[in-house]
């Protein structure tokens, strides 16, 4: 199973919370920046940073699917620590 397709993610929008800067919004949750609204007469442009994600008017945090796990507790035992 590949665990990068599998894309859980949660739904902070009311977490969020926006800052202007220099005529675009810029974007928070947790007190880090994870992203930007830039306002133009062609509509709203969301720009997310990576592990974030707009849409259908939500904010979402993807999960962590890219992380590595050892493929069992004695992986490594050759570097000489188990």
């Amino acid at each position: 199973m590949d665990s990068k397709n599998s894309g859980s993610k949660s739904d902070i929008t009311s977490k969020v919370y926006g800052k202007m800067d220099m005529g675009y919004l810029s974007l928070f949750h947790d007190n880090q920046r994870i992203g930007r609204v830039i306002f133009s007469d062609q509509g709203n442009q969301y720009e997310m940073d990576e592990g974030f994600e707009f849409d259908a008017d939500k904010i979402y945090k993807k999960e962590n699917s890219s992380a590595e796990y050892p493929n069992s507790y004695v992986q490594g035992c050759d570097e000489g620590w188990c």
